[in-house]
C-alpha cells in the first residue's frame, strides 16, 4: 500500500462515526417529554380525532381529574379508559402510564390520554383489516374457513409457504384439526 492509499484509509477510519460518538446521555423521560411536546406542537393528534371525539375525551378527562390539578393517577386512568370503551391489560397500561407520567411523577395530563386512545384505535383498525382479509376468502360468508382451502392459499398466494411451513402454521390456525376454523378467533390470537 502506498502513502496516498494509507492516508486515504486513515481518513476513512476517522469518518466512521458510531451512534454514541459525541452524543450526550439523555434521560429517557426527557426524550419522551421532548417527543410529546413535538407531537402536540404541530397538532398531529388533531388529525386522528374528530372535534366531537376531542371534546368527549377532554370532558371525560376533566370528570376523572377529581382534584382539578390537570392530571389523573393510574386508577383514574383505568376508570376513564373503561368509561370511553378502551380496555387495556393492567400490566401494559402500567408500563405505558410510567412512560407517559409527567416529569414530576404526579400523574398523566390529558394529552397522554390521546396517545393511549390512538394506540387502541390503531389496534382496532388492524383487527378490522385482518377480519376483512379473512372475509375475502370466506366464500360462503359463514365466519369459518376450511383448513385445507386456507392451507392451499398459504402455499399459492403472496409469500408462498412451503408445505412444511403451511402445516406448521395450520397447527396454530386449527390446533384441534377440526377441518375449519372461526377466523375471528384467529384474529384475536394473532393480535395477542
Amino acid at each position: 500500500m502506498n502513502q496516498t492509499q494509507t492516508n486515504l484509509s486513515q481518513v476513512r477510519q476517522k469518518e466512521k462515526v458510531s451512534l454514541n460518538d459525541g452524543l450526550p446521555k439523555i434521560d429517557p423521560r426527557t426524550v419522551i417529554e421532548e417527543l410529546k411536546s413535538h407531537l402536540y406542537s404541530d397538532d398531529n393528534f388533531k388529525k386522528l380525532f374528530s372535534d366531537a371525539e376531542d371534546k368527549k375525551y377532554r370532558e371525560n378527562f376533566q370528570l376523572f381529574d377529581r382534584d382539578n390539578d390537570e392530571r389523573i393517577n393510574f386508577t383514574e386512568l383505568q376508570e376513564l379508559l373503561t368509561s370511553i370503551g378502551y380496555v387495556y391489560d393492567e400490566q401494559e397500561l402500567s408500563e405505558l402510564y410510567k412512560e407517559l407520567e409527567d416529569s414530576e411523577g404526579q400523574g398523566i395530563r390529558s394529552d397522554a390520554l390521546f396517545i393511549l386512545v390512538s394506540k387502541k384505535k390503531r389496534e382496532q383498525d388492524r383487527e378490522e383489516q385482518l377480519i376483512e382479509a379473512f372475509k375475502s376468502v370466506d366464500l360462503e360468508n359463514t365466519g369459518y374457513i376450511q383448513s385445507e382451502y386456507f392451507k392451499e392459499l398459504l402455499m399459492t398466494m403472496g409469500y408462498r409457504f412451503t408445505e412444511d411451513e403451511a402445516d406448521e402454521y395450520m397447527k396454530f390456525i386449527d390446533p384441534k384439526n377440526e377441518g375449519k376454523f372461526l377466523y375471528i378467533d384467529i384474529v384475536k390470537k394473532i393480535l395477542k
